[in-house]
């Protein structure tokens, strides 16, 4: 879904920060800082594009609206990478470029190139191994079963739907999630500084700390690279003939009490309790009002200007223009990710495209059983394949069902699925949604007065589960494609209907965005309406239009963003010649 509005830069609301239409620069322009790169945006990938264009002899100014991090150093810490990496071979996991490619295309679905696609898969081995040269750690083994997140114990797993029958093509599937490993549990390994800070809900899943504290030393340390933190990019400034050639910040004082202020209150922010409650207005409204007595600055980038400022959900104006489905789901990742990076490539003529493209999760796995259910819409019947990937699951419920759905099993299912939780080897932030589920999940004697209870038809919601039982017990193809693996016929009741519609605080569905600004995907410099680049403009990460704009799975958007950020610093390099 691509857009031309031209009032793009007004579409944020009260709690999104501002961005000015470009300045034309010229020769009376203060510069109160140069570099030959200016990287707008300090998580994995604005990080990737830092060091790579440093270590290609260029000098870099990375600056962040807060003190570094961005959504990746909230993540699951998981990357996504395949062909057949150290770890994979480690753990006697069978992978190529070309399998990784055959599968990573039914993903994709053309929103790239298959060119595109291929090179991402190419370069995976060593888009792994630029993480570990930069402190990251890496290793297994391998999860015994398929889950949404490895038990602690587990660092590699399939993090995809390569187990699906409909996604799978000549090649086996292959666990390709592999998750960043804290580096006091490796013997030798340099621990970078710094304490990973209580996650609240989501203890235990964001492991993307320890990945973004290893890359943070690594940018710490690099010569060629300065970063500025608390600097919030206003406007971009360009030339007379459209060349973007730096931008205008706000920065705050570093160690002002205007600084402290700001920090503490975007740490408090980060605990996913707090945002679960929907208490974070205020604190958010207090670092504006700091930001708004910043200090303006011109930083001029010799030789290109790399946007990589996360993506829109917590933006209401741009989710109600794009996106109004998903509205009500919780925003997942950190409070830049607010559109800041679309509306500065909009100020100088650039394109957007999938914006309409949400990735909402609600797993039904851990615990694996309830993968054996059923998943009904409002109209009673099966909405999907419910052994899919969290964020597959959720877009058919939004899709076809308007964000409301239900997870149907039978008596066994469920105490074998209780079984699972009772077992210690979830995470926190899994066993609260299913124990709440738990608590609320409504309970019949037969599958029509279950259909009553959740207010949907039962005709239909009979039918469903039958042929769904009939295709079980007569080894045909599940109706929706599922594995055997997953797969029971319904037995005896009683009955059991679990909410999956979204319901904050007890029974959230997180989301982000995955669309973004359009780029050459050679690149990616940022383009025009017309197709044509932008002048010493790129994009990567979340900012732009990537692997995982299409369909997301756990790891692909951290991945894409090595990879973005790499490319986009190495095409400056090139660029600029010898």
């Amino acid at each position: 879904m691509a857009d031309g509005c031209e009032d793009f830069l007004n579409l944020r609301d009260g709690l999104s920060s501002r961005v000015e239409p470009k300045i034309i620069a010229g020769e009376a322009t203060t510069w109160h800082d140069e570099c030959d790169v200016l990287v707008i945006g300090f998580g994995l990938a604005g990080a990737s594009a830092a060091i790579e264009a440093a270590d290609r002899g260029m000098r870099v100014l990375l600056v962040d609206r807060f003190m570094g991090g961005g959504s990746s150093e909230m993540s699951g810490g998981i990357v996504y990478a395949g062909g057949g990496t150290p770890v994979q071979q480690a753990c006697n996991v069978t992978d190529t470029p070309a399998a990784m490619a055959d599968y990573l295309r039914r993903e994709v679905a053309g929103t790239v190139a298959d060119e595109t696609i291929q090179r991402f898969c190419d370069e995976s081995i060593e888009t792994l191994a630029f993480l570990s040269r930069n402190g990251v750690q890496f290793s297994g083994p391998a999860a015994p079963k398929k889950t949404s997140y490895p038990p602690s114990d587990y660092y590699l797993y399939y993090s995809d739907n390569g187990t699906v029958p409909a996604y799978m093509g000549a090649h086996p599937p292959a666990e390709r999630g592999h998750r960043a490993k804290d580096a006091a549990l490796v013997p030798g390994a340099r621990r970078p500084p710094g304490k990973k800070p209580h996650g609240g809900f989501a203890e235990g899943a964001d492991m993307g700390w320890h990945l973004m504290a290893a890359m943070k030393l690594a940018v710490a340390e690099h010569a060629n690279i300065r970063v500025l933190r608390q600097t919030r990019a206003c406007a971009l400034l360009t030339d007379s003939t459209g060349r973007v050639q730096g931008a205008q910040v706000a920065a705050l004082a570093p160690g002002s009490l205007a600084s402290r202020i700001h920090d503490w209150a975007e740490r408090k922010l980060r605990n996913s309790t707090l945002e679960l409650l929907g208490i974070n207005g205020p604190r958010m409204r207090w670092i504006m009002r700091i930001e708004s007595r910043a200090r303006p600055l011109t930083l001029r980038a010799r030789h290109g200007v790399v946007l990589s400022a996360g993506g829109h959900r917590r933006n209401k104006a741009l989710m109600e223009r794009f996106a109004p489905k998903y509205l009500n789901t919780l925003p997942l990742g950190c409070l830049g990710d607010d559109g800041a990076g679309l509306r500065l490539g909009a100020s100088v003529g650039a394109a957007t495209d999938h914006l309409d493209k949400i990735s909402a999760w609600r797993f039904v796995n851990p615990p694996f059983e309830w993968t054996k259910g059923v998943i009904i819409g409002r109209d009673g019947t099966r909405l999907t394949n419910e052994e899919q990937y969290g964020a597959h699951v959720t877009r058919d419920i939004y899709e076809k069902s308007n964000g409301e759905a239900w997870l149907v099993v039978d008596r066994q299912t469920w105490e074998k699925a209780l079984e699972e939780v009772d077992s210690g080897q979830l995470y926190r932030f899994q066993q609260f949604p299913v124990k709440q589920a738990v608590r609320k999940a409504a309970r019949a004697s037969t599958i029509e007065a279950l259909a009553a209870n959740i207010g949907v038809p039962a005709e239909p919601m009979r039918a469903a589960i039958d042929a769904y039982s009939a295709a079980a017990v007569g080894g045909k193809p599940d109706p929706m494609g599922k594995a055997d693996a997953s797969r029971r016929a319904f037995g005896e009741g009683p009955y059991f209907a679990i909410s999956l519609t979204h319901q904050a605080p007890t029974n959230p569905i997180t989301a982000l965005t995955t669309g973004g600004l359009r780029v050459d995907e050679r690149t990616g410099a940022v383009v025009d309406h017309g197709g044509v680049a932008i002048p010493g403009l790129y994009a990567a990460g979340r900012t732009a239009v990537g692997i995982p704009s299409n369909n997301y799975v756990s790891g692909l958007s951290l991945a894409d963003g090595v990879w973005s950020g790499r490319r986009a610093a190495r095409s400056i390099s090139e660029a600029t010649g010898p």
